[in-house]
């Protein structure tokens, strides 16, 4: 199986590691070269990527292409919040993808397959603009108070009592907030709304298979989770529900998207049972989502191709296990003006997980989600000294937000079960996992969770050898506890900012 893979970005999260999830199915990956993709601070070269697909299509003749389409159509992720093109020029690239389906027409006879992503454009709680425009700096949280207002009005909420004082609440949020930034605000989101309405038109015509349309970080309430309700609305209208799918994440759909063509070419997914530990951690809001864990976790599942047993007597490929905290989910990262949430309390949830790990039948895939943008320390500690539990993992993940752990966590869990279903040799097989886990153990547990925040206080960035130096240790534990030996590892930060790791082995550099 042969597939061309559009990332979002160059990150390590977006660019190497769905590279290594083909590598685990035992599929071939074509992707363009990675100064092509968009950066933290420039756009993607789009007619440079669409060109080259044009050609990987013609020569190549993959099975299928899996394409964020933020980066043909803006230049990545973050240039969908920072781009000034007008619709007229996005329509224009959207035409790449119907050129696309013509030149494999013409050399093959058949369509297409095309599993596509578009972002519905977050709005942050914050300050930071370093990956917005530059008046986030100062109008950010601003922004978002009007935004939620907006939507909240728009539901007509109880909470504001009668129409004059929801409007009077609405006009103090628009005198903190220059009217010229307002609109252009509106204008954006504007512009990508009727981008993503396209491109559920395509999906109706055929054109592509699958197409997520993901939210980026969100709160409850905002203009974005209006957009997408009425997304979801404008699916229902067409019965696309079974090809079109609106669901929280962003930065792993590229790899849920990978599941979901590995899903397709198999003619079915993989069966699993779902648990959560402990059970009322399904209830937990998941921050930067706006919604229960739950919720994610059964979207993502739906997403990947994955059927969830609910019966007795059905055999599962797989258990997925869900780790959440005792109470709340907690945070790795702290922003002045919000709760502290950097310690929360997850000792019985470790001591479930590892009874569930243990008391398995079935291999598991683990997602880690007690805390945001990081690993579970406790757990982690735990689960290192157990071997044989470790042996059972067949997908695991930690980072970033609940929807972003959960999709490379399942992505692997597939991935591994379509080799096995290929006929992959079972020593190759075990080997691409334990690359694929040690790459998110190193980055999740081992960056995210605890050399992050070992780093001096100033901001400055670590050279690489004092970066070897603090993860030395958890390197060695990973190591020890997947039986896999890493010949060699380089470390950087590819975005010059904390925020990301880029692990790489001798296999994969």
């Amino acid at each position: 199986m042969k597939l061309v893979l559009l990332p979002l970005d160059d990150r390590p999260v977006t660019y190497v590691f769905p590279q290594l999830l083909a590598k685990a199915a035992g599929v071939s990956a074509l992707v363009p070269p990675r100064q092509l993709f968009g950066s933290l601070t420039r756009g993607a070269n789009i007619e440079g990527i669409a060109s080259w697909v044009n050609a990987a299509i013609e020569t190549q003749r993959p099975d299928a292409v899996l394409a964020c389409l933020d980066s043909v159509l803006y230049g990545g992720l973050i240039n969908a919040r920072r781009s000034s093109d007008t619709i007229k020029d996005i329509v224009r690239r959207i035409k790449h993808l119907e050129s696309w389906q013509k030149i494999t027409r013409k050399t093959t006879g058949k369509a297409l397959a095309i599993f596509a992503q578009s972002s519905i454009m977050r709005i942050s709680d914050n300050y930071d603009n370093t990956e917005e425009k530059p008046y986030w700096s100062q109008y950010g949280r601003e922004l978002f108070s009007w935004s939620s207002q907006l939507h909240r009005l728009s539901k007509q909420s109880r909470s504001f009592g009668g129409d004059r004082q929801k409007q009077e609440t609405i006009q103090l949020l628009e005198t903190k907030v220059p009217p010229q930034i307002r609109k252009d605000y509106l204008q954006t989101r504007f512009r990508n709304f009727q981008v993503n309405l396209k491109l559920i038109e395509l999906a109706g015509e055929g054109i592509i298979e699958t197409l997520v349309l993901s939210q980026d970080d969100s709160g409850e309430f905002g203009l974005n989770v209006l957009e997408r309700d009425r997304l979801i609305d404008h699916i229902q209208l067409l019965r696309l529900n079974e090809r079109v799918f609106c669901y929280a994440g962003a930065d792993e759909v590229i790899c849920a998207l990978l599941a979901r063509s590995l899903s397709h070419k198999a003619g079915k997914g993989p069966n699993a049972n779902l648990f959560f530990s402990p059970e009322e951690g399904a209830q937990h809001m998941s921050r930067y989502e706006g919604q229960p864990i739950s919720k994610t976790i059964q979207d993502q599942m739906r997403a990947c191709g994955i059927n969830r047993l609910t019966g007795p007597g059905q055999l599962a490929d797989f258990n997925v296990v869900v780790h959440t905290s005792d109470r709340q989910q907690g945070d790795h990262i702290w922003l002045p003006g919000h709760q502290d949430l950097r310690q929360v309390e997850t000792r019985k949830s470790v001591d479930n997980t590892i009874k569930l790990l243990a008391e398995s039948t079935q291999p598991c895939v683990l997602i880690d989600v007690a805390y945001a943008n990081g690993a579970d320390p406790a757990l982690m500690q735990a689960l290192l000294q157990k071997e044989d539990l470790v042996q059972k993992l067949w997908g695991y993940a930690g980072w970033n937000t609940t929807g972003n752990s959960a999709g490379a966590a399942l992505a692997l869990g597939v991935s591994h079960w379509f080799a096995q279903r290929q006929g992959m040799p079972s020593a190759e097989a075990q080997k691409t996992l334990k690359e694929c886990l040690f790459t998110r153990m190193a980055d999740d547990w081992a960056y995210q969770a605890n050399v992050r925040g070992k780093l001096n206080g100033d901001g400055s960035l670590p050279s690489t050898s004092e970066l070897l130096r603090l993860m030395a240790p958890y390197i060695s534990s990973i190591e020890k506890a997947l039986d896999y030996q890493v010949p060699s590892v380089n470390l950087s930060l590819p975005w010059n900012r904390r925020f990301e790791i880029e692990v790489k082995t001798e296999q994969t550099a």
